[in-house]
């Protein structure tokens, strides 16, 4: 049984360093405060880099819409381009519970999404398929008009996959 952790350890490790982290530290602020609304309703584009563990990395781009319900979800309809790839559709659903907590889904997700600001971060944390849980870090920039995305997925606790995208509004 003692010889089973280094060898876990000795094939965790290197995925890590594989994948790398998410690097939140450098962006996170206390101003301007992440104003849900703000960042998710109109249209915005997104242009990102996905990587994953033992694979290239690659180019993401996304067309999102948002809108205010009636009852104050925020519903994001959002297209997926990856060049050699299915064009895909997903749908996040997010509202407020408290001051600065959310819940809500997102068509592709295994279950609930929960999401927490502190400063100029949204927090999201969701289930995914295949056992896997994401994180995600939204930071509004100071132009009012950009947010840094940045995501990590992991498996059993193991970084398997990040995606860094920088967002910006349209309208």
């Amino acid at each position: 049984m003692r010889l089973a952790l280094p060898v876990l350890i000795g094939f965790a490790l290197p995925l890590t360093a594989c994948v790398g982290g998410a690097g939140r530290s450098d962006l996170a602020s206390e101003a301007p405060r992440f104003d849900i609304a703000r960042v998710f309703v109109g249209a915005s584009s997104g242009e990102g880099r996905l990587k994953i563990a033992f694979r290239r990395t690659r180019d993401v781009h996304v067309e999102s819409l948002g809108r205010l319900g009636e009852d104050g979800t925020i519903l994001v309809d959002q297209v997926i381009t990856e060049p050699g790839r299915k064009t895909t559709t997903r749908q996040w659903r997010l509202r407020e519970v408290a001051p600065g907590r959310y819940q809500g889904s997102l068509s592709d997700a295994a279950g609930p999404v929960e999401g927490v600001v502190r400063g100029n971060c949204l927090e999201l944390r969701f289930p995914m398929k295949g056992d896997l849980t994401a994180r995600q870090w939204l930071f509004a920039m100071p132009d009012g008009r950009t947010v840094q995305n940045r995501m990590s997925i992991r498996k059993s606790g193991i970084l398997v996959a990040r995606l860094k995208e920088v967002i910006t509004r349209r309208d």
